[in-house]
């Protein structure tokens, strides 16, 4: 006998796939979970013959963004409730499909092999390929879609940008910035505004540099989001950026050399920046050059660093690596050459004025290939100190007057804790020197290892600053203390 109150079990009713359609998306909008799961269970088994319609956008429903955005998450919920809890994947199988019939599928897979074919310099069949994928994004409907399409022509304009079609990859980002816009997506927003700042600084065309990067921190700003390394970025195009520069990085976050205090003590890393991005195919030439170079495949390694220089006209460091190479093979004066174009590109860059200067005295015979040799061995930093000590010992009593070899054996010494032999080997390359670059490590070297309270130091710092020599001794001179 029933208990009081009871109700009735009620008859089934026989529903239209329609109405078992808005049944099952109406309990996934209701946010019940218990509800979706009883709807589900209850419709599983006619689900399976209403795929297609399920699948469907719903006649007369709103066809704006949220509501089809609405309508996906929704029947996303339904299918994945089916699927996982009821044992009836059909919904689920059909909205997911294979890459060859499902976009998202396909582009998915080719986000994920990007990376790795960039790298293997396929971007021209990767433009196509993005070109494409953004046709076909193009008709399909809901927020999904748009932020994919957002997404392929950001890819696209990485991908003229770094091969060299800089100038192309305007459009892209600019499409890629409207879409982001319209969906207000504010960190997209902020990516692809920075993009244009790249593009235009990489062009010179400061003006549109400036408003694309005073647009990003005004967005920043609006959404309290942080600003600081695109201010910074736009503060020094304000100021003029130098060509090349030396920058410095302390527990990972990097400094210009006015923004941070020295200390008496720790360690700093010192980098090399440009006005300019570099762009990955010529900075992947410039790697396979190197190593065919350290395989000693010269010629091969020069073919790779034109066509680097070929990408990226601007970039210093293919045509430094080319010097390298052809004073490997003998080719001086085409190496002093190199070393002129990269002070042109970027002055101070690395070692290349210290190298434009041995590449010179190579070609009028004042440096022997045998001292070239020595120099490239012990510079490398590669051996041990036990075991470059001797060479560096015996270079030095063999030429006394190359000031390289000074500095050498005096570095090696400083790194065994022989300050009063570093001390010695400093100064008597300082009595040899003959080439800015060198004479500035040679000042720097030396004032870092004298007592604080030495009265040689200031002078030391002072010579070391006002050479046009080596900008990492430059940069390091305002970190060594005086009193």
């Amino acid at each position: 006998m029933p208990f009081w109150p009871f109700k009735r079990k009620e008859p089934d009713e026989a529903f239209s796939p329609t109405e078992i359609r808005d049944r099952l998306i109406g309990a996934a909008a209701s946010g019940n979970h218990k509800k979706l799961l009883e709807a589900c269970q209850k419709y599983k088994a006619q689900v399976a013959a209403i795929v297609d319609l399920m699948c469907k956008v719903p006649d007369g429903m709103k066809m704006d963004d949220f509501s089809l955005h609405n309508y996906i998450q929704c029947l996303g919920a339904v299918a994945q409730c089916l699927a996982q809890e009821c044992g009836a994947p059909e919904l689920w199988d059909r909205l997911c499909g294979t890459p060859e019939s499902n976009p998202l599928l396909r582009w998915e897979a080719w986000f994920a092999e990007l990376p790795r074919r960039a790298q293997q310099l396929e971007h021209a069949t990767l433009i196509e390929e993005a070109r494409q994928h953004i046709a076909d994004a193009k008709p399909l409907q809901g927020r999904t879609a748009r932020q994919n399409e957002a997404f392929l022509y950001g890819r696209l304009g990485e991908l003229l940008f770094h091969s060299g079609s800089v100038t192309d990859s305007i459009e892209p980002w600019l499409a890629a910035l409207k879409l982001c816009r319209e969906m207000n997506d504010v960190e997209g927003q902020r990516v692809y505004l920075n993009n244009l700042v790249e593009v235009h600084r990489y062009l010179g065309q400061m003006e549109e540099a400036l408003r694309f990067g005073d647009e990003a921190i005004n967005l920043s700003v609006v959404h309290k989001l942080d600003f600081d390394a695109i201010d910074r970025k736009t503060r020094q195009m304000r100021q003029g950026e130098p060509l090349c520069r030396v920058v410095l990085t302390e527990n990972g976050k990097e400094f210009e050399l006015d923004e941070i205090a020295p200390k008496s003590e720790g360690r700093y890393q010192f980098s090399f920046r440009r006005n300019r991005l570099s762009l990955q195919m010529a900075t992947t030439l410039v790697r396979q050059g190197n190593e065919l170079a350290s395989s000693g495949k010269l010629a091969d390694a020069l073919e790779k660093y034109q066509a680097a220089m070929e990408v990226d006209p601007y970039d210093p460091d293919p045509v430094y690596q080319s010097g390298m190479c052809l004073m490997e093979m003998g080719l001086y004066a085409k190496a002093r050459e190199a070393y002129d174009e990269v002070e042109c590109l970027a002055p101070g860059w690395f070692r290349c004025r210290f190298d434009r200067w041995l590449a010179e005295k190579l070609e009028t015979g004042e440096v022997s290939d045998t001292e070239f040799r020595l120099v490239r061995l012990l510079e490398d930093g590669s051996l041990p100190p036990e075991q470059a000590k001797p060479i560096a010992i015996k270079a030095v009593a063999d030429y006394p007057q190359f000031a390289p070899f000074h500095l050498f054996l005096g570095d090696i010494h400083r790194s065994q804790g022989d300050n009063n032999s570093t001390i010695v080997c400093y100064r008597n390359g300082l009595e040899c020197f003959s080439e800015p670059d060198l004479e500035s490590r040679l000042l720097c070297a030396l004032a870092g290892v004298l007592p604080l309270d030495s009265p040689e130091r200031p002078n030391l710092v002072k010579r070391a600053v006002n050479l046009n020599g080596s900008l990492v001794a430059k940069a390091m001179t305002a970190f060594i203390p005086i009193r």
